[in-house]
C-alpha cells in the first residue's frame, strides 16, 4: 500500500510491505516535483513487489555503483583503450556527481549535472557520458536498489563545438597527394610511413594494422584478413575486433598488393641481417623499438601533411574516415562501405559519413533529372 506525502515543494511515496521473511518494512523515495511522478514511481515498486521482485532499502553512491559494475562487466570483457573510456566516466562521475547516492537522485538532479558537464563537453562526449551511466543503472533498477532509470529522458547537448568536418577529412585532391608523398622513400626500418600508406589504402582501424601479420594478407587475391586487434594498452596482446562485424576480409589493390609484397622482402632481409626475431611477424615493426605507437604515427602524418602545406589537424583514424567518404563520394554502395569498414550497422556509417553521403545525394540529383530527360525526349 502506497502512501504520498508532501515535502515542501516535492512529493514522498512511502510503499509498505512484507518481506520474504515476514518482516514489515517501509521503502521511501523522496524529490518528485510533481505527485504523479510520486505515484508512478511508487506503482513500479509495487508492481515489482507483487511479482516477488527483490526490491531493496540500501542505497550506494553513483561512483561505487558505476566503479563495481565496470570491474564485474566490462574489466577483461573489452579491449584496454575501450575500458580506459570508462575509467574516464568513473573519473567524471567523482568530479560532478561527488558523493550523490543513487536513492537521493532524481531526473531533475541528474539533467542539472547533466548540464554543468555539457559546458565543457562537446555533444559526442556528454552522449558517451550518459550512455555508460545508464547503462550501469539497468542492474540497479533490476536489483531494486532505484526504482526507476534517472537517466531515461535526459536530453544530451555539449556545447564545446565538434570538431569540424574539415578537421576530420581531407578532400581528394588532398588525400592523393598524401599517398603518393606517403609511399615515396619507405624504409623497412621505420613503420610509421608504411602503416600510413596502408591505412589510406584500407581504412583499417589503428588496432587493427598493429595487429596485422603477414599471415593475413593474400597477396594472390589481394585481400587482407581481419580477425583480431591489437591491445596497445597495458596488455600487450592479441585481442578481439571492436565488434563482430569487424571480422572480415578487406580488399587491396594491385599497386599496393606490389608496394606491400617489396616492404616484406625488404624488412625480411634487414630484421634477419640484424639478428632480430619478433614474437610475431608483425607488419608494422619497428627495428629499433618494435610496434609502432599512435603517437608515432600521427607526428609522421603531422609531418607529411605539413610538407604538403595541409592545415588539416588530420589523425590516422581521421585518414580512415577520409578513406571512407571517398568510397562513398565515389559512389560505391553505401552497405558496401559499412561491411567494408567493420561498422556494427548501417546507421553508424550513415550517422558517421553523412556529410558525403549529402554530396552523393546532391550528385545523384542530377542523375535523376537526367534520366527522365532521357525519357521524356522519345
Amino acid at each position: 500500500m502506497a502512501r504520498f506525502v508532501k515535502r515542501g515543494n516535492s512529493w514522498q511515496y512511502e510503499v509498505s510491505y512484507t518481506d520474504e521473511d515476514g518482516k514489515y518494512k517501509k521503502i521511501r523515495k523522496s524529490g518528485f516535483v510533481k505527485k504523479a511522478d510520486a505515484i508512478t514511481a511508487a506503482a513500479d515498486v509495487e508492481l515489482k513487489l507483487s511479482k516477488g521482485l527483490r526490491v531493496t532499502t540500501k542505497d550506494i553512491t553513483l561512483y561505487d555503483h558505476f566503479e563495481m559494475w565496470m570491474n564485474t562487466y566490462k574489466r577483461k570483457k573489452v579491449g584496454n583503450v575501450t575500458f580506459k573510456k570508462y575509467k574516464n566516466t568513473l573519473m567524471n562521475i567523482e568530479k560532478y556527481f561527488k558523493k550523490t547516492t543513487l536513492k537521493k537522485m532524481t531526473r531533475n538532479k541528474y539533467q542539472t549535472i547533466i548540464n554543468d558537464f555539457s559546458k565543457t563537453h562537446s555533444d559526442a562526449t556528454v552522449e558517451r557520458f550518459n550512455t555508460q551511466i545508464r547503462a550501469s543503472l539497468r542492474n540497479a533498477v533490476d536489483e531494486g536498489i532505484i526504482a526507476y532509470d534517472f537517466t531515461k529522458g535526459a536530453v544530451i547537448k555539449g556545447e564545446v563545438p565538434k570538431t569540424s568536418e574539415k578537421d576530420k577529412f581531407l578532400n581528394y585532391s588532398e588525400f592523393e597527394k598524401l599517398m603518393n608523398l606517403a609511399k615515396e622513400k619507405l624504409d623497412p626500418r621505420f613503420a610509421s610511413r608504411f602503416m600510413i600508406f596502408v591505412a589510406g589504402a584500407t581504412g583499417m582501424r589503428f588496432g587493427e594494422l598493429l595487429g596485422l601479420t603477414w599471415d593475413r594478407i593474400d597477396f594472390t587475391k589481394g585481400t587482407i584478413r581481419i580477425e583480431r586487434t591489437w591491445d596497445y594498452g597495458d596488455s600487450g596482446i592479441f585481442g578481439p575486433t571492436k565488434n563482430e562485424q569487424s571480422i572480415r576480409v578487406v580488399p587491396i589493390d594491385s599497386q599496393t598488393i606490389e608496394i606491400m609484397k617489396k616492404f616484406k622482402v625488404d624488412q625480411q632481409k634487414i630484421l634477419k641481417k640484424m639478428g632480430i626475431s619478433p614474437e610475431y611477424d608483425f607488419v608494422f615493426y619497428n627495428v629499433k623499438d618494435g610496434l609502432v605507437s599512435n603517437n608515432a604515427v600521427n607526428k609522421k602524418l603531422k609531418e607529411l601533411l605539413r610538407q604538403l602545406s595541409i592545415d588539416t589537424p588530420l589523425t590516422l583514424h581521421g585518414l580512415r574516415h577520409t578513406h571512407a567518404s571517398i568510397l562513398i563520394y565515389k559512389g560505391v554502395n553505401i552497405m558496401a562501405v559499412s561491411k567494408h569498414l567493420g561498422h556494427k550497422n548501417l546507421s553508424v556509417t550513415m550517422g558517421v559519413y553523412s556529410h558525403a553521403i549529402k554530396e552523393l545525394e546532391e550528385k545523384e540529383d542530377e542523375h535523376i533529372k537526367l534520366v527522365f530527360s532521357e525519357v521524356l525526349k522519345k
